[in-house]
């Protein structure tokens, strides 16, 4: 090749990913739910159909893995298999026409599959279709974990938070502590519960100096021992289960708050005279605390946005005032996936923080 420097065909390699009528072939890794209950690595080659005007193609360098929702779909595997993912980091390989917003070489946290490489879709109206830039000077392991933050902010966000307040956050596995170190940040004094010692522990190493680690029927009394028998300002349910709820409500002193930060899911049968009387007697709020509560990018009509909690969480990762790489118990190679899944499942104490390394 003559008349071309090397920089000179890179560049020109770079414009020609711009076009949504190039065509490329790419190879990639990824994980799959073929059905309930198994995990495999499989292969493919890229579709090589030209890009749609707002579709990118993203290489990763690593992923999260979110237990309790991932697990939840693997149970739920029907006829289809399913295509895991949750939090990516990963850099542009190709642009559509329609992207103005980025381009060829820029690093975007985004909701992507467990995948070595793969097709997006960017700037649909909600968060899970959306590119997100993400910062250089963050490692990929430690920036996955905004993904997890971000949805822990919410509790603290909606959380009317007075300084010295008490906040029990029920449940220490990743929401739960990145929520518990946020409302500590926040000026709170945070109790953690949780019937796992090796969650007790884990809190304690990022920061959360009192922990309760008595079995879950046993919370509740803890919790009310602890405080002199008023129980906490603030409950949060990290957990996503009715029974916590329950607790959360036992524990809550007089005009105090519930924060519903885990969505349910399993089925609990109850008596639920008791509760609802006292939130009725006892004056207290409950908070829906859900991500999507949030629009995803920036908007002059509204004050918070996916867009902005994700630049604050960035920001507060870097200066290490919020503590993640500490969580990351388990950090794995595509290969290694489907006995980390396994792991999940039989001892989810041991593989909290699982975050898989694509480069």
């Amino acid at each position: 090749m003559t008349g071309a420097t090397v920089a000179d065909n890179v560049l020109q390699s770079t414009e020609l990913l711009k076009f949504t009528e190039t065509r490329i072939r790419m190879e990639a890794t990824y994980i799959l739910f073929p059905e309930k209950g198994r995990v495999t690595v499989e292969r493919e080659t890229l579709s090589s159909e030209p890009l749609k005007p707002m579709e990118v193609i993203v290489r990763n360098e690593a992923s999260i893995i979110s237990a309790g929702t991932e697990l939840a779909t693997l149970n739920a595997v029907g006829s289809n298999p399913i295509r895991p993912g949750y939090g990516s980091i990963g850099r542009i390989e190709a642009v559509g026409a329609g992207i103005a917003d980025f381009k060829p070489g820029d690093r975007v946290f985004y909701a992507g599959k467990h995948a070595s490489v793969q097709r997006f879709l960017h700037g649909e109206n909600h968060q899970w279709n959306y590119l997100y830039p993400c910062p250089e000077q963050l490692d990929a392991i430690d920036a996955t974990f905004a993904c997890m933050a971000q949805i822990s902010m919410t509790a603290p966000n909606i959380t009317e938070l007075y300084l010295g307040d008490t906040v029990a956050v029920f449940g220490l596995g990743l929401v739960g502590n990145l929520a518990a170190q946020l409302y500590k940040l926040a000026g709170a004094k945070v109790i953690g519960l949780d019937p796992m010692r090796e969650r007790c522990d884990m809190a304690k190493r990022t920061g959360i100096d009192t922990v309760i680690d008595v079995p879950a029927a046993k919370q509740t009394e803890a919790l009310k021992e602890l405080t002199g028998g008023k129980g906490a300002a603030v409950t949060v349910d990290a957990v996503g289960h009715s029974a916590v709820i329950a607790s959360c409500i036992e524990s809550t002193t007089l005009y105090g708050q519930i924060i519903l930060l885990g969505s349910p899911r399993a089925p609990f049968s109850t008596d639920m005279t008791r509760s609802m009387s006292l939130i009725h007697m006892n004056g207290l709020v409950v908070r829906g605390a859900h991500m999507w509560r949030l629009v995803p990018d920036d908007l002059r009509c509204v004050k918070h946005s996916v867009a902005w909690s994700l630049r604050v969480i960035f920001d507060t990762i870097a200066s290490g005032k919020l503590k993640v790489r500490e969580l990351a118990k388990s950090i794995v190679k595509p290969a290694e996936v489907p006995a980390t899944y396994a792991g999940l499942r039989a001892s989810p104490e041991k593989y909290a923080g699982v975050v898989i390394d694509w480069r």
